[in-house]
């Protein structure tokens, strides 16, 4: 039952949304500052004043795995989730004894986000700190939205006439080659390389393979990394993708990755390796020619 537990809470932190984040700390009346955990990820608060190390009070301490109190920064991790509505308070004071003298945060859980990381100001940010931070989060917002409309072009184009429309075929065409069937006493993690191809052109591309699960539990990759053989430079991966949600034991199913333009000689090498969302079995494709 334990392990159990503590896979759903894997699993469940997964899902979330890991973000870092600047807050001020509330006034005298106003609501406690809640900070959002998860099981087995460090969320680490840093403060712009020093602290009393030793006058940190944490309710249920004994549920975290980590709890490292430095001399601006806490650090915090959780053995198992918080239950629904539940608050953990964390007091800690500051070791110059001005206004305010505490800092207090309900560390909660949340089901859809988790902070990583949280700086916190002691008294709210001057105007010209506001402005900075309204053109920092301006930026990451306007190359979200870049990102998303290629996003975007890229999952309109779903015939041989869309990619053309949508730029992403030219005069040097698409290349094919093969990705060779592993060798079964190359297996890893009980799952193996049966086939597969690459196609590559100017503006994209991707890898397609087929995965036998040998396993008894079901196999789901949600990140790729391809890297240039030589030299060990990593290529930007746009999205690993499925038809089936997963692949069940015994079971072979198709895995795409697609990468940003090809900007490398045709037919070089790469190594690809698809990882699960635990990162307890990996999957090293053989050598893939793009």
């Amino acid at each position: 039952m334990l392990l159990f537990t503590a896979a759903q809470a894997q699993s469940a932190s997964a899902v979330r949304e890991r973000r870092d984040r600047r807050v001020v700390l509330p006034r005298p009346g106003e609501p406690v500052l809640e900070v959002p955990v998860a099981a087995g990820i460090l969320t680490t608060l840093v403060l712009d004043s020093a602290l009393d190390r030793n006058s940190v009070e944490l309710e249920g301490r004994t549920r975290f795995k980590l709890v490292d109190v430095g001399e601006r920064a806490i650090n915090l991790e959780p053995v198992m989730e918080l239950g629904a509505g539940e608050h953990l308070m964390l007091r800690v004071r500051f070791a110059d004894g001005a206004f305010p003298e505490h800092a207090v945060f309900a560390l909660v859980s949340h089901p859809a986000v988790v902070d990583t990381r949280v700086e916190v100001s002691r008294h709210p940010l001057a105007p010209e700190a506001l402005q900075a931070e309204l053109s920092e989060v301006r930026a990451q917002l306007a190359a979200k939205e870049a990102e998303l409309a290629a996003l975007r072009a890229r999952g309109d184009a779903s015939s041989p006439a869309a990619l053309a429309l949508a730029g992403l075929l030219d005069a040097d065409g698409v290349s094919a080659r093969r990705v060779a069937q592993q060798p079964e006493k190359e297996m890893q993690s009980s799952l193996r390389v049966m086939d597969g191809f690459s196609f590559r052109a100017t503006a994209w591309a991707v890898v397609s393979v087929n995965v036998m699960n040998a396993g008894k539990t079901p196999w789901t990759p949600t990140e790729a990394r391809l890297t240039h053989s030589t030299g060990g430079a990593q290529v930007p991966v746009l999205s690993v993708r499925m038809k089936q949600p997963q692949i069940g034991p015994g079971e072979v199913g198709t895995v795409v990755v697609e990468t940003e333009g090809a900007a490398w000689k045709r037919g070089t090498l790469f190594r690809l390796e698809l990882v699960d969302a635990t990162g307890a079995r990996p999957l090293l494709v053989p050598p893939v020619a793009l």
